[in-house]
């Protein structure tokens, strides 16, 4: 499970297959808060081989390597 809060004005839960996402700073997907209807989309960003883990940053940006919350 993740949780996102942007500006700590709103916030998403992703539970089912959405927990199982792990963290990578160049990661192979992206997500996509939709909080009108309620869902968090995940979506590649490049091609993803076949066995490949799916991974997305939890920042939200690809490439951002700042500190993640649970880590500091």
């Amino acid at each position: 499970m993740f949780s996102i809060c942007r500006l700590r004005q709103a916030c998403a839960i992703a539970l089912g297959f959405g927990s199982i996402y792990n963290h990578a700073v160049h990661a192979n997907a992206d997500f996509i808060l939709d909080f009108e209807n309620n869902t968090i989309d995940i979506v590649a960003i490049r091609d993803i081989a076949a066995g490949e883990e799916i991974t997305i940053n939890y920042h939200g940006e690809t490439g951002n390597d700042e500190k993640l919350w649970f880590d500091e």
